[in-house]
């Protein structure tokens, strides 16, 4: 539904579940929409710091914990009174790359020679680099270069963007928390394929929000994309059949968070390590390889081949 109402309703549910019981209850919300979180103007409101407010208003003292995943920034999980698991969906894309999509590298231990991770700008270079060491792959960085030259008023400067690793022949993957109007994302495509000579450009992000711009909606602009990227997501906000198979030219698989989601609550529940489970990628891995084998993958994912 539009997030406006879905926010809304989430208020109303959890108003009900305060007035229902006395032992407390937990929320899971998978993407939290109001992703504003400081002013970068003056007599500006800071969205999810409201938000946050109106929840635990609305919750009281019943509301225990809230869950949700990929927060566009760490410092949103400190706007609540209360614990908030941010849950990475690292762990996900990491089984689908490692154990289908590239199964046949990986078996052949050939990844490294054709699987790059980019840093796509300075603000994402952490998180790059943890899929990366997560991934078993070299990470590539765009690097900006800065020349001077004369001008008649005066000295100018220049600046190009440089990749720091060759990705020439390579299957590009860009990890990301949102994927908004999708400009940026088809304009990296292209530099990333005409410039660096990349093989194919994967785009991993974890909300697939796909919002239009100037009344071009962000589907038809991937559709009609030269540079042909590839967008692997979650179902954080869900997608009917009909829209995944409709978009089947870029859209590659929509992943379910219920494995994720279902194993942390199962953890805090049985008090035990949430964070554990993603400083140790193979205890994760055994969860999905347990829900995906057989039917599994095509009950929980949808994937257009």
């Amino acid at each position: 539904g539009h997030p406006d109402q879905t926010n809304y309703d989430l208020l109303l549910i959890t108003d009900a579940l305060k007035r229902a019981n006395d032992e407390g209850f937990m929320l899971c919300q998978t993407y939290l929409n109001s992703r504003g979180d400081k002013k970068d103007d003056g007599r500006v409101p800071i969205p999810s710091k409201m938000f946050a407010d109106c929840l635990q208003a609305a919750g009281g003292h019943n509301f225990k914990r809230y869950i949700t995943s990929h927060l566009h920034a760490e410092q949103i999980t400190g706007f609540f009174d209360i614990p908030v698991d941010n849950l990475p969906s690292l762990p996900l894309f990491g089984w689908y790359i490692k154990r289908h999509l590239f199964k046949e590298f990986y078996q052949n231990n050939t990844h490294k020679e054709n699987l790059a991770v980019l840093s796509p700008d300075a603000g994402s270079v952490l998180a790059a680099k943890e899929a990366a060491n997560y991934l078993d792959l070299p990470l590539a960085k765009r690097q900006k270069t800065r020349g001077k030259f004369e001008e008649t008023q005066g000295e100018s400067q220049s600046e190009s963007l440089q990749l720091s690793e060759n990705i020439k022949d390579r299957h590009v993957l860009v990890f990301d928390d949102i994927m908004d109007t999708g400009g940026t994302l088809i304009t990296a495509s292209a530099d990333l394929k005409e410039k660096y000579g990349a093989k194919s450009v994967y785009f991993l992000p974890t909300h697939l929000v796909a919002s239009p711009k100037h009344d071009v909606s962000a589907e038809e602009k991937l559709q009609n994309a030269k540079s042909q990227p590839k967008i692997i997501t979650t179902d954080t906000i869900q997608r009917s059949d009909d829209y995944i198979k409709e978009n089947s030219s870029w859209l590659k698989c929509v992943m379910s968070m219920a494995p994720l989601v279902a194993e942390s609550i199962y953890r805090q529940i049985n008090a035990m390590s949430v964070s554990g489970m993603y400083k140790s990628p193979e205890i994760f891995e055994k969860i999905l390889d347990h829900c995906f084998e057989g039917e599994g993958f095509t009950h929980y994912n949808r994937e257009n081949k």
